[in-house]
């Protein structure tokens, strides 16, 4: 369905667009400059010029300039012909972004859709209601009368709304993006009340904005927690891309074209057309330009009834602690509770495989061979596999998927995905390997370790490892982590020095 057509989508294809309020506001952060603030009557003149009328929240809080601020970005699913029709837009994303320039890192988390909170002049209802009540006002209301205690109020500094067009308009803008795609998506049974069509191939590829889309606003057989995870994946991935890096030059076409897409996609409160608030916010964002995004998990249990959720005083204040202290959450987004068939699926293979050396971890070398069998004579390069997977785990598919992958500069590489499923709800973790040696995700390793003679290369999203990585001399290999990050350290780490070489390829 064109997103420039008037009929409505089902309240489960709402965007799921906050990311691209956040590469407005982070991704161009390195062009901030002095420079930048040179041209601010310029950009501000084609936002009033071109763009939509401001919003005003007078629940919005003023920041001091250079001083840490929060930013809340919303999806809206607003499409042409709506506001002529009477339709209310909708939002179920609602993601906060804190800049402070006394933190290592940018602070960034999702406030789940079902989470049941009291809605000033609606009552209890799920969070999303918010938005469709009374818009970006009475959601900026309930978020900070949930986060805020008597003792610290929650304070919410700037607001952005993007809808469909403006998230697939910045992809496009800064060159597509590579992402890591940790499984197979696909759906081709769309329409009103149904899900999305969707098909992207499991394995690291460019996706465009028509795909991105696809991507981030996936529900087909997730949970929300899921959902918020993989939004926040796309965003840790979108900060190297190519398209990014050429944003650090502050040439006047490129913010010109940036304030375009920000006027005509997106909607902001009144203070980012004042100039005093734009300098505050300029100086805020230069000094935190160069820090690594780090997702705070929002906590949060279930309400019982097997759709809601629900957060406790205690879960709320040790979220806005770790929110406003920069902290990445040490321990992995909760995961949909297994079923009681998962379950016993689990403790069947758990009694059929040897366990090995390392906790939650079993004897696998049969079953990756046979991947590798099937695999290795369709890439050109050696291919390696590993002899040991999580407890109660499989491979997906009779046989891992074999592409090809341009770079950045269009040249071909081969390339292979093994993805495993932990048999549970959205859980996949996979195997990498790829002729490219040098892509953008294996930028800026944490750390370097050295198992079974080999260098590994250690990526880190606050305390949890995500990545695990290393290079031979034809090829770079990686271990992705599940979206919601559930395998440990040792187990990553493991995985990775467990890899065996198959062949030499052709």
């Amino acid at each position: 369905m064109s997103p420039e057509k008037p009929p409505r989508p089902a309240r489960g294809l709402l965007l799921r667009a906050l990311v691209a309020g956040v590469v407005i506001v982070l991704t161009t952060a390195s062009a901030v400059s002095a420079t930048v603030m040179l041209q601010v009557d310029d950009i501000i003149n084609i936002i009033e010029r071109e763009g939509r009328a401001p919003i005003v929240i007078p629940e919005i809080d003023r920041a001091d300039a250079g001083s840490a601020q929060t930013i809340m970005i919303l999806g809206s699913d607003r499409r042409y012909g709506d506001r002529r029709l009477g339709l209310k837009p909708r939002s179920d994303t609602i993601i906060l972004v804190r800049l402070d320039p006394d933190r290592s890192v940018i602070a960034v988390t999702s406030v789940p859709r079902d989470l049941l909170v009291d809605i000033p002049g609606l009552g209890r209802s799920k969070i999303n209601a918010a938005y469709e009540l009374g818009g970006e006002r009475s959601t900026v209301r309930t978020v900070k009368r949930l986060l805020s205690t008597p003792e610290r109020p929650f304070r919410v500094n700037h607001v952005v709304t993007v809808d469909f067009s403006g998230f697939r308009r910045v992809i496009d803008y800064i060159g597509c993006v590579y992402v890591d795609i940790d499984r197979d998506y696909f759906n081709d049974i769309g329409g009103p009340g149904g899900y999305a069509t969707i098909d992207i191939d499991p394995g690291y590829q460019k996706l465009c904005g028509r795909d991105s889309l696809d991507y981030v606003r996936y529900r087909h057989g997730d949970n929300d927690l899921v959902r918020a995870a993989r939004q926040q994946d796309f965003l840790r991935q979108i900060r190297n891309q190519r398209g990014i890096r050429r944003l650090s030059s502050p040439a006047p076409n490129n913010l010109r074209k940036l304030a375009r897409i920000f006027a005509r996609y997106f909607d902001s409160d009144k203070g980012l057309r004042q100039k005093k608030q734009i300098f505050g916010l300029a100086k805020t964002v230069l000094f935190t330009s160069a820090n690594p995004v780090r997702e705070v998990k929002f906590r949060v249990s279930d309400a019982g009834d097997g759709s809601n959720l629900v957060a406790s005083p205690a879960q709320l204040e040790a979220t806005v602690d770790e929110f406003l202290e920069a902290r990445a959450s040490a321990s992995p987004r909760q995961a949909q509770t297994p079923t009681e068939q998962e379950i016993r699926s689990r403790r069947l293979r758990a009694k059929q495989r040897r366990p090995a050396a390392i906790k939650g971890l079993e004897e696998a070398r049969a079953e990756g061979e046979d991947q590798a069998i099937v695999a290795a004579r369709d890439v050109d390069f050696p291919f390696f596999f590993p002899t040991v997977r999580t407890t109660g785990s499989g491979y997906v598919g009779q046989a891992p998927r074999t592409y090809k992958i341009r770079d950045e500069l269009g040249r071909k590489h081969d390339a292979y995905r093994l993805v495993i499923a932990k048999n549970t709800v959205g859980e996949y973790y996979g195997v990498q390997g790829t002729t490219w040696r040098e892509p953008p995700i294996l930028d800026d390793p944490a750390e370097v370790v050295i198992r079974n003679g080999r260098r590994l290369r250690i990526y880190r999203d606050g305390r949890r490892i995500r990545l695990v990585a290393w290079r031979t001399r034809k090829a770079v290999y990686w271990v992705s982590n599940t979206l919601t990050q559930s395998l440990t350290g040792p187990q990553m780490i493991g995985i990775a020095a467990s890899m065996r070489k198959f062949g030499k390829g052709r």
